[in-house]
């Protein structure tokens, strides 16, 4: 699959689900810090009406590379709430390959915890992989305020494990949700995320 070919696929799906489906987000992520050039990493959810997932990113695996994901969403709405999706991606770019990932969200009361991780291998390393989770757990004290802690870990086959703990706040207003990341804030080197993101969710 081409990067042509896979655009094309995000477009057919993004026009094929938007009269369907319950859910759309948009997230952009900057990243910056004093020894880390500037990045951002535009990521696109959707999950239409019979729980099918679809997630498209830029420059998340690697640089300049393009990916896609379809897997289905498992959701329960009560005291306890949760979200687990299991999932499979192709990326091309800079970094070519395939990814299987799942995505968990957890919340209860004012509490919540989410993660998601994946593995990929290249298709054209066939040795070259990696092994990438995204964790974070907070609590909310006030609807338009939330804080907590997050952990990066990779591993790959160069640099072997990497583990990098953060801090995080975030506000929330109507739609919108602004998320601060510091990790390795106590290092010689630092750096930030900072997100921007905008839920759309159709009435059923």
């Amino acid at each position: 699959m081409n990067l042509r070919s896979l655009l094309v696929c995000i477009w057919l799906l993004a026009g094929s689900t938007v009269f369907s489906q319950t859910e759309m987000t948009f997230d952009q992520y900057h990243l910056m810090g004093h020894q880390q050039p500037y990045l951002f990493m535009p990521v696109i959810h959707y999950r239409n009406a019979h729980n099918w997932y679809a997630e498209a990113r830029y420059n998340y695996e690697d640089l300049q590379t393009v990916s896609l994901f379809l897997g289905k969403a498992f959701t329960g709405d009560k005291e306890f709430s949760y979200s687990l999706v299991p999932m499979f991606g192709a990326s091309v770019g800079r970094f070519t390959g395939l990814s299987a990932g799942l995505n968990v969200d957890l919340e209860y009361n004012k509490f919540y915890f989410s993660t998601q991780s994946q593995y990929s291998l290249s298709t054209k390393q066939p040795k070259e992989y990696f092994l990438y989770s995204w964790s974070e757990a907070g609590y909310q004290p006030l609807n338009w305020l939330y804080a907590g802690v997050s952990v990066q870990q990779t591993h790959d086959r160069y640099t072997g494990d990497q583990v990098q703990p953060g801090l995080l706040v975030g506000f929330s207003f109507s739609r919108f949700t602004l998320p601060v990341y510091a990790f390795d804030p106590l290092s010689a080197s630092p750096y930030f995320i900072v997100g921007v993101s905008f839920q759309w969710k159709k009435e059923k």
